[in-house]
């Protein structure tokens, strides 16, 4: 075994370190941050939105609604842009805006779940509107103000159209723009014919003889003055027809037929031997108390697509 003999105290020591040397740097300008500036919109838009154009601009909006919602948004439209879209017609090759029911998807969303619904919808629109240089009304819903609303049995009031709109017996057929962020669905015919009889100016005529020759080319529907005015009186009874000074009913009356005129110039596809425009004595259905209708007309063919 091997002994070391160590001292019984050892002193170790070490140098003093030199005190640090501290460098003062002066304070360096703070420079002004510059704000990020927020893209601007032209109020009204001037691109004219033909079917390749809205296309390409849906697709981009239903991208973007997609990663805002997480599902796919159904929004209910009507005007030019079904013209446009729909796939039997032609006679339209543009339109300036999308028109669509927010007030009402903002209520069903709301249900849903999503309480800012109609934020991210307006800003997925502006984003899109942004990226293709549309204006900000390129979708709007301008005419929510002055489309009717309606009370049903229990009072409740509602929505006629988007109600109308979203059963799956019209929303299958009305599909006009499907992918996986948005749905575009048409109003009922009846609808779309109604609310462009209130205006009836620019588009509005030859739009009306679209719908009614495509009713003459699928159900065979042969036209005539009363058939109309049944037509959109039972289904479109909030315009409040019933309400009408003899005056409104001629000038509706007028534009009834250069619609059906409009359709068919060769008069193949309606008649006017059953009333006559300046008919006062008899009063047809669409001047009756309107009311929510338990019976359809007796010929189904007059409903087509709904």
């Amino acid at each position: 075994m091997a002994l070391y003999n160590l001292p019984h105290q050892v002193l170790w020591t070490f140098p003093t370190p030199p005190a640090p040397v501290l460098h003062v740097q002066p304070p360096r300008p703070v420079l002004p941050v510059r704000p990020v500036p927020t893209p601007t919109l032209k109020e009204v838009n001037a691109v004219p939105l033909t079917r390749k154009v809205l296309k390409e601009a849906l697709k981009d909006l239903s991208e973007r609604l997609y990663h805002s919602f997480r599902r796919q948004v159904r929004l209910v439209v009507h005007g030019g842009a079904v013209m446009v879209l729909y796939p039997h017609f032609n006679h339209r090759e543009y339109t300036q805006d999308v028109d669509y029911i927010h007030r009402s998807f903002v209520t069903e969303y709301r249900a849903l779940g999503f309480a800012d619904a109609g934020e991210r919808l307006r800003r997925c629109i502006a984003e899109t509107a942004y990226k293709f240089k549309l204006g900000a009304d390129w979708m709007n819903d301008h005419a929510d103000v002055a489309l009717p609303m309606a009370y049903d049995h229990t009072g409740q009031m509602y929505d006629p159209i988007y109600t109308a709109s979203i059963r799956e017996n019209n929303a299958a057929p009305q599909t006009i723009f499907n992918e996986r962020g948005l749905r575009l669905v048409a109003v009922p015919w009846p609808w779309a014919v109604a609310l462009k009889l209130v205006r009836y100016e620019k588009n509005d005529p030859p739009d009306c003889a679209a719908v009614l020759r495509l009713g003459f080319k699928e159900r065979g529907i042969c036209w005539t003055l009363q058939s109309m005015e049944q037509w959109i009186s039972e289904r479109c009874w909030p315009m409040g027809y019933s309400d009408y000074q003899p005056p409104q009913r001629e000038k509706l009356r007028h534009r009834i037929q250069d619609a059906l005129r409009r359709a068919f110039p060769d008069g193949s596809g309606w008649s006017s031997s059953a009333v006559s425009a300046s008919a006062s004595a008899s009063t047809p259905s669409l001047w009756l108390p309107h009311r929510t209708p338990q019976r359809m007309a007796s010929d189904p063919r007059l409903f087509f697509a709904m």
